[in-house]
């Protein structure tokens, strides 16, 4: 943004030409530069007060005086564009609308929290939220969340600890993509080189959307276990399992005896919260005598698939189990393969 677009921006708000984002943003200039107050900004105070706020940002700033133009009105909105060339306030506003995010317009001061060492840095937010930068990454919040949300902005890899609050939900944008939660845990991520950024649910609800679409158009909800990952070259998201899953319900039973395969993947949706699918409906007969307490998610299924001589793939959210099949129970097995498990992920 040039200082002849914003000469043009306050000239759309002397004239009641702009959006509402555009007026708010004016006069939340007007109310640092000089009025806290600053609901309506009257023609006279557009006309008389930039020399003298231009002449004190001078002092702090070092700006250079502008040339006198023939204007006094102009030149007064002249040497506003400069002064507004000196805060953080413009890039946000004007980054954010360039590419849809929902950055807020500043009321309070921004900060930043980069992590050069080599060890997880933790950050603690105004509301007692914790983000957990990794090595490489930066985070910007504000000192102070808006009063109807809580936003960030991310580049690089965090690990997020939200507070719940339903009634300021919590943005986080990253890349082009914005994740929204009430509170919960969960990853961010970003290749890079920027091509794709990965969400990861560890607990609870959340839901992402490219910034391209906008909130209005949720592109995926997330649940604990699963990802989302965003290709900005195919600008879609692609849904996925968690490299490590965790355990959502320990008091469901890992101890079989000659338990079906079909009770085996029932106990394995409700403790993981995965989905666990068959190609051949045969393999759900087959039964399983295993203690698989205690072990990774990956590891059980290690475990099930030797069992049943078979493998299992993992394709998107989903886990599918295949293998030689066993007849019903109370007839002979027909089991043909060697125990052999291969678990191929794709």
């Amino acid at each position: 943004m040039n200082r002849e677009q914003f000469a043009a921006l306050l000239e759309k708000y002397r004239k009641g030409r702009c959006t509402e984002q555009e007026k708010q943003l004016v006069e939340h200039w007007f109310a640092l530069l000089e009025n806290e107050n600053a609901d309506q900004i009257s023609d006279d105070s557009l006309d008389n007060v930039g020399q003298r706020i231009w002449a004190g940002m001078q002092e702090k700033a070092c700006l250079p005086d502008l040339p006198t133009r023939t204007s006094p009105f102009r030149s007064a909105y002249l040497r506003w564009a400069a002064i507004a060339a000196a805060l953080v306030l413009v890039a946000f506003f004007f980054i954010g609308k360039r590419t849809n995010r929902h950055v807020p317009l500043v009321a309070y001061a921004w900060e930043e929290k980069r992590n050069d060492g080599g060890n997880v840095l933790p950050v603690t937010l105004e509301d007692g939220s914790v983000v957990e930068l990794r090595p490489g990454s930066s985070l910007r919040y504000p000192a102070r969340f808006e009063k109807g949300k809580r936003e960030v902005i991310l580049k690089g890899n965090g690990f997020f600890s939200i507070r719940r609050n339903r009634q300021k939900p919590f943005y986080v944008h990253s890349g082009e993509v914005t994740t929204k939660v009430l509170g919960t845990s969960f990853r961010v991520s970003t290749a890079a080189e920027g091509r794709q950024t990965t969400v990861e649910v560890v607990t609870g609800l959340v839901s992402v959307y490219s910034e391209r679409s906008g909130e209005e158009a949720v592109d995926m909800l997330i649940t604990p276990n699963h990802t989302a990952t965003f290709d900005r070259t195919a600008g879609k998201f692609a849904a996925g399992l968690a490299e490590h899953p965790r355990l959502l319900d320990a008091d469901i039973s890992f101890r079989f005896r000659n338990a079906p395969l079909s009770q085996v993947m029932q106990h394995l949706r409700d403790a993981w919260g995965v989905d666990v699918q068959v190609e051949n409906q045969p393999v759900l007969n087959c039964p399983l005598t295993a203690d698989l307490s205690g072990q990774p998610l990956f590891t059980q299924l290690d475990i099930i698939c030797a069992a049943l001589g078979g493998s299992y793939k993992i394709r998107g959210p989903a886990i599918r189990i295949s293998g030689p099949g066993c007849k019903p129970r109370g007839t002979q097995a027909f089991q043909t393969r060697k125990p052999n498990c291969q678990p191929m992920k794709t």
